[in-house]
């Protein structure tokens, strides 16, 4: 009877045993899934982090470059401004137009001399380094070339002075004037009107005309053989 009972007490401890075994087993599992569970929870939060910070992201990269190849072809652009004139000033300077206007018209009243000439107003034998075009008090006087005024004053012996650089290096001084249209530091067209005719006291015995002055690089020339204008 004592053994019947011994052996039922250990089936019964097995059984025990064996279901605590069994609740172990199955809390570990529990515990193994679990973490496993926020590991993929993880790592799909951070996918997901990951491709809303892209989609937030490239935009402005985006946007960005597009901002700044703008900017580039903004300076890139040509200005649409219109120049005053063609001219370029600087060492390499080169004629403003191939050709040339007569200042006034084409009747000269004298013509250039380097040798000596009389002048019959002032009484005296002098070089006439100039041509003089003939013309009537208050005609209108052109710029033979563009250029850029370089003075503009008032002379006793040959009233309002006009000096304009056509480019080339040639400069021509205009003398004889009533009026001036125009001003120092100032650009002017070829034909455009720099003043109105006038009386030159240095020569006043002579008709009505504008004295006409140029030089090429320094020196004095014959402005007919500068505009080409002879035959």
């Amino acid at each position: 009877m004592s053994t019947s009972k011994s052996k039922k007490e250990n089936k019964n401890i097995k059984a025990l045993f064996s279901v605590v075994c069994l609740c172990i087993i199955a809390l570990g599992m529990i515990v193994y899934f679990s973490s496993q569970n926020k590991t993929t929870d993880n790592q799909v939060n951070e996918q997901t982090t990951l491709e809303v910070t892209t989609e937030v992201q490239n935009p402005v990269t985006i946007r960005e470059t597009t901002t700044e190849k703008t900017t580039k072809s903004a300076k890139q652009a040509p200005s649409t401004t219109a120049e005053p004139s063609t001219m370029e000033l600087g060492e390499s300077n080169t004629p403003y137009k191939s050709y040339y206007k007569y200042p006034l018209g084409e009747a000269v009243v004298n013509g250039y001399s380097e040798e000596l000439v009389f002048n019959k107003t002032m009484g005296d034998w002098r070089a006439h380094t100039a041509v003089d075009f003939k013309g009537s008090e208050g005609d209108s006087v052109v710029a033979i070339n563009d250029g850029l005024v370089l003075d503009v004053y008032k002379d006793n012996m040959y009233s309002q002075v006009v000096v304009i650089d056509h480019g080339g290096k040639l400069v021509a001084k205009y003398c004889g004037l009533k009026s001036v249209t125009v001003k120092k530091g100032k650009y002017v067209s070829i034909g455009n009107k720099i003043g109105t005719l006038g009386k030159i006291p240095a020569e006043n015995a002579d008709d009505v005309h504008l004295h006409f002055e140029t030089k090429l690089g320094g020196n004095t020339v014959n402005p007919l053989d500068v505009m080409g204008k002879t035959e």
